[in-house]
């Protein structure tokens, strides 16, 4: 029998995805703290993207990518920002990180009058990118140091006099460098160096790796720290499905559907696949997509750079522990996929439009990350109708949605246009990730509530 999961009942989390809107109205929705252009975050966080690309980072390897740059961002910024609260102590092993060194004898809005904030972050991030791509290539590296020198040369050509751009390179550098000694804590090179992962074979229903794969993607990834959960099982949706073979279960029906829509796939189906698909190497992985959407978002909603570090952290937080608490589910159910069953029980030449990726099948994390990202940006921002352009540049044509939760739904449901995902996968990986976001915003507080006159 396939092994069994803790399964936990957190009541307090059973409350619909609207709850997330009104849990938390003043520290994420008020106006935004801190004035100021935000293209150097959005120049640093596509180059993120275009790295963890270039450099072929695994889907979850990605997503910590982005969550390390959003909190950095965001702390980055903090020290300035006058309403606002560092996220020190609010989520897991992030502990107080230096401050300017004038800071509590002058007011913020007297320490941006000595720091540039622009020169700050991109200081921080130049420093951070780095250690997170430091086993990766020269090329990433190389590509870092260049975006800190146009930065820096731009902040020059704004004309902000040089001892207070080396103020800021000096502060940057610093904060950046603690940030790292929070990072590099998180597990990640110990699960790198463990022993190579033995798939168990002891029940009908467990996964088996198909075509070229010859080993599952990050078994051990549900081993790295989360962000914001305490542990991984707090939103653990279970199965609703049980594994059966007999043509008149529920599980044979939800197979035979995964077969009879890929068999007749109408255009706009293949273009939703193909459009969320974001295979590493080939895209910036699915948390990617997000991110690139949230760099899309800068423009629309024209925000400050304050609001952008807002959104880039909360949203980066809620992607990661999504798929740290998605693989760890994933290994510890190990189902079969779907391309699996089918060629088991339905068809033997039968094959997916989108190629079944190299790891279990439950639950689907295209559907828990985009529930999570989908949420947090609507208690951020409300129901924001927009053009998605992510891969606009690889000749795809746009597409239009009219909330987040319209574009994580079909994010989710692509998984069953591709034919790697059964609808109880990705149904319930959207609760799990709808419940992420929740607990991101019951327990992270951006800026505290202000008092009544």
């Amino acid at each position: 029998m396939r092994r069994s999961i803790l399964i936990l009942v957190v009541l307090c989390f059973l409350t619909p995805a609207s709850l997330s809107a009104q849990l938390l109205p003043t520290p994420i929705l008020a106006s935004a703290s801190l004035e100021g252009d935000p293209q150097v975050l959005v120049d640093w966080m596509r180059a993120i993207y275009a790295r963890v690309r270039y450099e072929r980072l695994s889907a979850p390897a990605g997503s910590r990518v982005y969550a390390y740059a959003g909190i950095a961002a965001y702390e980055s910024l903090a020290p300035f920002m006058a309403n606002n609260r560092s996220l020190s102590f609010q989520i897991n092993g992030l502990e107080d990180l230096p401050l300017p060194e004038e800071w509590g004898d002058v007011t913020p809005s007297d320490l941006l009058e000595l720091y540039d904030v622009q020169t700050v972050a991109n200081a921080v991030m130049t420093t951070v990118a780095i250690n997170l791509f430091r086993d990766q290539s020269d090329d990433s590296r190389a590509a870092f140091i260049a975006l800190r020198q146009q930065w820096e040369d731009q902040r020059a050509a704004d004309g902000i006099d040089a001892e207070t751009l080396e103020r800021s390179l000096e502060y940057g550098e610093l904060l950046g460098k603690s940030f790292n000694d929070y990072v590099n804590e998180d597990n990640y090179r110990e699960v790198r160096q463990r022993d190579p992962y033995e798939m168990p074979h002891d029940s009908p229903d467990d996964y088996v790796l198909t075509g070229e794969a010859s080993q599952p993607a990050e078994p051990y990834w549900g081993d790295i720290r989360t962000f914001i959960m305490p542990y991984t099982e707090l939103c653990w949706q279970p199965p609703t499905v049980e594994y059966s073979e007999d043509e008149s279960s529920a599980f044979y029906q939800q197979a035979m559907e995964v077969f009879e829509v890929g068999n007749d796939l109408t255009a706009e189906q293949r273009a939703i696949a193909t459009w969320w698909v974001d295979t590493p190497a080939i895209t910036g992985t699915p948390a990617g997509h997000w991110v690139e959407i949230e760099n899309q978002l800068v423009d629309l909603l024209d925000l400050d750079i304050g609001r952008a570090a807002e959104m880039y952290a909360m949203v980066g937080m809620v992607l990661g522990d999504a798929f740290i608490a998605t693989w760890d589910h994933k290994y510890a159910l190990n189902l079969l996929r779907p391309e699996t069953y089918i060629n088991l029980h339905i068809s033997e030449r039968w094959r997916p439009f989108i190629v079944t990726p190299p790891f279990p099948e439950y639950p689907s994390g295209h559907s828990v990350v985009s529930g999570a990202a989908a949420d947090m940006l609507t208690a951020l921002f409300g129901p924001v109708q927009f053009i998605d352009e992510t891969h606009v540049e690889q000749g795809e044509l746009p597409r239009e949605f009219h909330s987040f939760e319209e574009a994580g739904g079909e994010a989710a449901i692509s998984r069953l246009y591709g034919g790697i995902h059964y609808r109880n996968a990705i149904e319930n990986g959207v609760r799990s990730g709808r419940c992420i976001t929740d607990v991101a915003l019951n327990n992270v507080v951006m800026r505290p509530v202000q008092q009544g006159e």
